[in-house]
């Protein structure tokens, strides 16, 4: 056996350590280490790859299979940009729309309209509000959103009483809506109202 292994040849000696070495299908440690393709490595610390010209890494697999696989770990991954869903690129999706929102006093002081809450930058148009009028302004142009205008409390208790509401663009301000309220008779009158603006 001593003699067979000395006249044995330096590739013999290669293959008999990568099958003591790399037929256990045990794991390695990778830290400072080589990386062992088609075998388990581990490591205690962060591998980094690094391309100063170019792409660092490319990875192609099997047509029909994910070329990373991440097991169960569904942790997200902070700037991981993807340039297709499903196939579908991007540019394939509807982006989710903007909304604004106003709960405005109007009852508190009739022909003085506030601002209780409402979306950053939105006010209430000084000057041009009357009993039963109002203009809310947002920070953007919203002349091309749908407003929807329901009557109700200010607080978190109580009810409405019965009237109606309308809101329209208001004019030449393509940042505001206009407001008008009345009563359940029809007459117009201060009434708090809650708006919500949807934007594309």
């Amino acid at each position: 056996m001593k003699n067979l292994l000395k006249k044995s040849s330096p590739v013999a000696w290669f293959l008999l350590g990568v099958l003591v070495a790399g037929g256990t299908g045990t794991a390695y440690a990778a830290n400072g280490g080589t990386f062992r393709l088609g075998q388990s490595n581990s490591a205690t610390a962060t591998t980094k790859l690094t391309n100063t010209k170019g792409t660092a890494l490319k990875v192609i697999s099997k047509a029909g299979t994910p070329p990373i696989n991440v097991g169960t770990n569904s942790t997200k991954v902070p700037y991981f940009n993807a340039d297709k869903l499903d196939g579908k690129d991007s540019t394939a999706f509807q982006p989710a729309g903007k909304m604004f929102y106003a709960v405005v006093d109007a009852e508190s002081n009739p022909g003085t309209p506030t601002l209780v809450r409402g979306s950053a930058g939105t006010s209430i148009l000084s000057g041009a509000s009357g009993d039963g009028f109002v203009v809310v302004r947002f920070n953007r142009n919203v002349t091309n959103c749908s407003y929807t205008a329901t009557l109700g409390q200010i607080g978190s208790s109580g009810s409405a009483a019965p009237g109606f509401v309308t809101t329209a663009g208001a004019g030449a301000d393509v940042n505001g809506v206009y407001l008008q309220t009345s009563n359940s008779s029809g007459s117009q009158t201060a009434r708090d109202v809650h708006l919500h603006v949807l934007c594309p």
